[in-house]
């Protein structure tokens, strides 16, 4: 993988993909923990008896259910989840993780995160002295491509951002709208996956948002797009999973022990950063 990835740096095609697992590791709420936040608001205000409240907490222990969920909730209380997204997520208090730290200084040409809060934004401003980093949401297809043409640094947060709660994408039909009916978003996605191997950090094979996404990718590449690779824990993924990951969408997975607080992970990126250097952003 890492010779690989040197490979890739060299031609300047490769980027990042930043999934929940690496901010929940700074303190931030996982999906579950999230629609449970909402669920007890919903509670608070009556507006389901017990055992509809109930059921929906169920649920929320089914991945396969978290956007289905989110539609629900948004319809009852968008006021208050805007305010939620916005309080849990733009929280002053949490600071990037080491893994942050270190995932930055690796050669990206770009960072994807699915994520709503700044921890990426925060590593990059800590560790490039007088660098402030370009952010983009799905909503700059024009300039992100811009970035894409000049090889300009920039992270795409391809949710929306909790300073604007109003604009994130929560749920499929969100997810679909913007995938699906947003052309000048379509021919990015088509240009960053066609063009760059990914490396996928903090993401499982039960994460709704990236499944839908790889679903896009298939279907636009029938398997033909670069090789990309994800570092996932390995009692969260079977030689089967693997293999169709590989052959389904050339995903590469690549296996590590979680104990520790996930500390084998940090040392991989350690040793992708030993051996390709770091990234000049100052």
């Amino acid at each position: 993988m890492i010779e690989d990835i040197k490979k890739a740096i060299e031609k300047n095609s490769f980027g990042i993909y930043v999934g929940a697992g690496l901010s929940i590791g700074a303190g931030l709420p996982s999906w579950p923990q999230l629609i449970n936040e909402l669920i007890d608001i919903i509670e608070r205000k009556n507006l389901f008896n017990v055992g509809k409240c109930q059921e929906m907490r169920d649920l929320s222990s089914n991945p396969s259910k978290y956007l289905l969920l989110a539609e629900e909730i948004r319809e009852l209380i968008q006021s208050d989840l805007e305010r939620l997204i916005r309080d849990r997520f733009e929280d002053k208090n949490k600071q990037p993780t080491e893994t942050h730290d270190i995932l930055v200084k690796l050669k990206s040409k770009f960072i994807i995160t699915t994520n709503y809060d700044t921890l990426v934004e925060k590593a990059l401003v800590k560790n490039f002295v007088n660098f402030f980093p370009t952010v983009y949401t799905y909503k700059d297809a024009s300039s992100i491509n811009y970035s894409l043409w000049n090889n300009d640094h920039f992270v795409l947060k391809a949710h929306g951002d909790a300073k604007t709660p109003k604009e994130i994408i929560l749920t499929e039909k969100d997810y679909r709208n913007i995938i699906y009916n947003q052309s000048g978003y379509q021919s990015i996605l088509h240009a960053i996956f066609s063009t760059n191997s990914i490396l996928f950090l903090g993401v499982s094979l039960n994460d709704p948002e990236l499944l839908l996404l790889l679903g896009y990718i298939h279907n636009i590449f029938h398997g033909g797009s670069p090789t990309h690779y994800a570092l996932m824990a390995k009692e969260t993924v079977s030689n089967t999973e693997i293999e169709r990951w590989r052959k389904d969408f050339n995903i590469q997975i690549v296996c590590y022990d979680s104990k520790d607080n996930h500390i084998e992970l940090k040392a991989y990126l350690e040793n992708i950063l030993k051996e390709t250097g770091e990234a000049d952003l100052g």
